[in-house]
């Protein structure tokens, strides 16, 4: 029973690594699957097929082959009829992408709403209506979607279908999949958004870097560790993630909804930063952020910010500043507990940029085991948008292939 386990495995980190490299090389023969793979040509040739046979693999053009003998014919991905979509549950509303099966975006659409005013009847059916328009904006008669997934922030069940609890949400026990099931008859995965967000960062950016630790820094902060070129994802005893925003920096601070005190997600996250801006705005009316905002403080942003900070405004250093070594101080933790090879910053506060990373890694230096941090690379974020709903569609897609 082991042993056909382990074949199974085998066959599905094959086909996934035979897809992974289509995708990325557009175009590539059998034969140069054969090379980079080192798998035999029988077994690319089965994998090959199966993907072929499933409509997501096509034989294209014949490649310019200047030696002699047969020309090798070219595969790559099916872009045309087949779909995946990623969205994106967070404090502001839905928002959902639909994508070909190159992972390309093809159209983005949003439902801006207050979400402690909204009925869980009301979001299935937010649901439901960008669901409809995201199929209804393709312009194709024959097109099939093979899969949706959603990215929630917060702890979800074993089985991935309710949130458990979600504190920028201000959510408990809320069952998302059911009641979607019910309604659309296409498969529906439901993960932490964190984790949709780590997989696209290190499947686009940082492949083979094992341990990988994705901080995802929105409204509140999450973050990822993926061991392994599998992108396996480390999870606790009962199959539910960890919740490093919840590991107190300051054993007297700030009480959370979580029960905790001084939670790194109430000292490093982009509320905490916009309510500290607004607090150095009311203190400081010489500041350069009310030209920036035209005198609209609902316009301050995280861009907005960062210029101030590039023009060496006071206020705006002096706040992403303490932020940014509250962040430093969170990382140093993760360095000596994990040891990992990479620490991606993303989300909305990696858009604070250089200066913010580079106190950052001040920070860490000073306090970090040395060598854990000589082999340890901190670096923002490759992508910046969408990179929840990307991740998405690449797990539905792997989904797609394991099944």
């Amino acid at each position: 029973m082991i042993r056909i386990a382990n074949q199974q495995q085998i066959k599905k980190t094959n086909t996934r690594t035979v897809f992974g490299l289509i995708q990325s090389c557009r175009r590539i023969s059998r034969a140069n699957l054969s090379k980079l793979t080192k798998l035999s040509p029988t077994t690319i040739s089965t994998i090959v097929e199966e993907l072929i046979h499933k409509g997501l693999v096509i034989e294209s053009s014949l490649m310019n082959n200047p030696g002699a003998g047969r020309k090798a014919i070219t595969l790559e991905i099916n872009s045309m009829h087949k779909y995946v979509i990623g969205m994106e549950f967070n404090a502001e509303g839905v928002s959902g992408t639909i994508f070909n099966l190159k992972t390309e975006p093809l159209i983005t659409i949003t439902h801006h709403s207050n979400r402690k005013k909204m009925t869980e009847e009301a979001l299935h059916h937010t649901f439901l209506d960008l669901i409809h328009k995201l199929l209804d904006s393709v312009l194709d008669e024959s097109k099939e979607l093979l899969g949706i997934c959603i990215g929630v922030p917060g702890l979800l069940d074993r089985d991935k279908k309710s949130i458990l609890v979600s504190t920028p949400l201000d959510l408990t026990e809320v069952d998302i999949y059911n009641k979607l099931s019910e309604m659309v008859p296409y498969p529906i995965f439901i993960e932490n958004e964190t984790l949709l967000a780590a997989t696209y960062e290190k499947e686009r950016f940082e492949k083979s870097a094992s341990p990988f630790v994705y901080l995802s820094i929105n409204n509140g902060l999450g973050a990822s560790v993926m061991i392994n070129n599998d992108n396996e994802n480390l999870q606790g005893t009962n199959g539910v993630g960890l919740e490093i925003g919840h590991m107190s920096l300051d054993v007297n601070g700030e009480l959370c909804p979580c029960g905790n005190r001084g939670c790194f997600e109430l000292m490093v996250s982009t509320q905490s930063l916009m309510n500290a801006m607004r607090a150095a705005l009311h203190d400081h009316p010489e500041s350069i952020m009310h030209e920036l905002i035209q005198g609209d403080p609902n316009r301050l942003n995280e861009s907005i910010i960062a210029e101030a900070v590039r023009l060496n405004d006071p206020p705006a250093v002096r706040v992403v500043g303490h932020m940014s070594r509250s962040l430093g101080q969170g990382i140093v933790n993760i360095v000596n507990i994990f040891n990992p090879e990479v620490i991606a910053i993303g989300g909305r506060f990696s858009l604070l940029g250089e200066f913010m990373l580079n106190t950052v890694l001040e920070e860490v230096r000073q306090r970090a085991l040395k060598p854990f941090l000589q082999s340890c690379k901190i670096v923002l974020s490759s992508h910046k948008e969408n990179a929840i709903s990307a991740g998405g569609a690449i797990l539905t897609l792997i989904k797609v292939l394991e099944n």
